[in-house]
């Protein structure tokens, strides 16, 4: 016979052999339950009613076990000193009591634990270093793994470029004259900036933004694409607002015979 009980909060199953009157107690377990995994918590044996054990100046254990007919469903089993209450039985053990006994125990199961609430995954903002698509690695897996390119897509667009002259948006007499070349690598969707020398300015020439994705903030976050690179437009990227003067003559052909 099988009963269901607890415990305190542990669940355990109890279960009674009619063929020797011997019970054996088996601990219940859940993923992530944090116990040790112990499959028998009280091997098959005749339970005494009393545990005192033979020792000098304590009598001897008792003679009297446990019987099924001594279980009722509104008296707790006690093994040993520890308690367990019954909350259900299987349908085998309700059959045999109602017909031999005419006890009524109510059916039950192991208890499942409920579902833990759903964990949101908390991405922390891009801190500035590296790839932005590259440190999200670190957010999802303890290891992080180099995350995989379409590499159809970076072979067939090798060496193509969109490049775009344009200036600050801006009143600022100093930056009015200031002017930009922004190249669009086909091959991983990247962005440089580029700012050539303007006499008389007092700006040295060079780099003025590294290759990488950028992200339109005027389009829910997503990552630049050509489309949102018209001549004549503006575009904002990491932060400054440029307007688009005008393109190379390979970019006007490419933009003339695709799109996005």
């Amino acid at each position: 016979m099988r009963f269901f009980v607890k415990s305190g909060e542990l669940p355990f199953v109890f279960h009674y052999f009619l063929a020797d009157d011997t019970v054996e107690i088996r601990e219940v377990h859940y993923a992530n339950d944090g116990r040790d995994s112990f499959a028998v918590y009280l091997r098959r044996q005749k339970l005494p009613e009393t545990f005192e054990v033979n020792q000098p100046g304590h009598k001897f254990i008792g003679d009297r076990y446990l019987t099924c007919d001594e279980i009722t469903f509104d008296k707790p089993l006690i093994a040993y000193g520890r308690v367990f209450d019954i909350y259900g039985v299987d349908k085998f053990t309700q059959d045999y009591y109602l017909s031999g006994h005419q006890r009524h125990f109510p059916l039950g199961d192991i208890e499942q634990p409920k579902a833990r609430d759903p964990v949101v995954v908390q991405v922390p903002p891009h801190n500035g270093f590296g790839d932005e698509v590259d440190s999200l690695g670190y957010v999802y897996k303890l290891i992080a793994k180099k995350p995989k390119i379409d590499f159809f897509k970076y072979v067939d667009n090798d060496k193509k470029i969109l490049r775009y002259t344009a200036r600050f948006n801006t009143k600022v007499p100093e930056d009015v004259d200031r002017r930009f070349i922004i190249s669009f690598y086909l091959a991983d969707d990247t962005i440089s900036i580029f700012e050539p020398a303007q006499k008389n300015s007092g700006i040295i020439e060079g780099p003025y933004l590294e290759r990488r994705k950028y992200k339109n903030v005027d389009k829910g976050m997503e990552f630049i694409t050509p489309s949102e690179l018209p001549i004549g437009g503006d575009i904002k990227i990491n932060g400054y607002n440029y307007h688009l003067l005008g393109c190379d003559d390979y970019t006007t052909k490419y933009l003339a015979t695709h799109t996005y």
